[in-house]
């Protein structure tokens, strides 16, 4: 950061100095607009910087809130079923499950699992998403509400038969991680 502003005051002291010299009295106001354009962007180079911070997240960062990341977890939950995807049942499971244990409207349940499908449609393994959700949560729910979370994951996960081996995995490193096995 310091060696970017040291970059950008050198150059705009050069600009100011060449078009100085080299322009003679009428330019010397434009030596300064040039000098007034250079602080300018210097005053708003930590904004920029944070904006492509912000701007640059991509995937599981973009998920920040505890209905967010538990949406994530179920649908990971889904796709461990062997097939990959999250089938009608579950997604209707999915839904019912932010209806009735998080006080969702019907409206914004579908748009929780429409834009949160979507943004993990690339996990490779969906399991990868447990720990980054675990993180989110772990600062924002407590242990009842942990608990709560696993039974929705186990009645996703069995909505279109008994849970596998890896979707016992996932709820079990999710009961560990959470402070809630047994």
């Amino acid at each position: 950061m310091h060696l970017i502003l040291g970059i950008l005051g050198t150059a705009a002291a050069i600009i100011f100095f060449l078009s100085r010299m080299s322009a003679g009295a009428r330019e010397v106001g434009r030596g300064a607009q040039d000098l007034a354009d250079a602080a300018n962007t210097l005053a708003n180079l930590p904004r920029k910087l944070r904006y492509r911070k912000e701007s640059g997240k991509r995937g599981l960062d973009l998920v920040e809130g505890p209905v967010e990341a538990a949406t994530v977890l179920m649908i990971a939950m889904g796709r461990m079923d062997g097939m990959g995807q999250v089938s009608e049942a579950q997604k209707r499971k999915i839904e019912e499950q932010l209806i009735d244990q998080m006080q969702l409207s019907p409206e914004d349940a579908e748009d929780y699992f429409i834009q949160l499908g979507s943004l993990t449609a690339d996990l490779k393994q969906p399991d990868t998403a447990l720990f980054p959700m675990i993180d989110i949560l772990r600062k924002t729910i407590e242990r009842q509400e942990a608990q709560q979370l696993s039974l929705m994951l186990q009645v996703v996960g069995e909505t279109d038969g008994p849970l596998n081996r890896d979707q016992e995995s996932l709820i079990q490193r999710f009961d560990d991680r959470m402070g809630i096995g047994v």
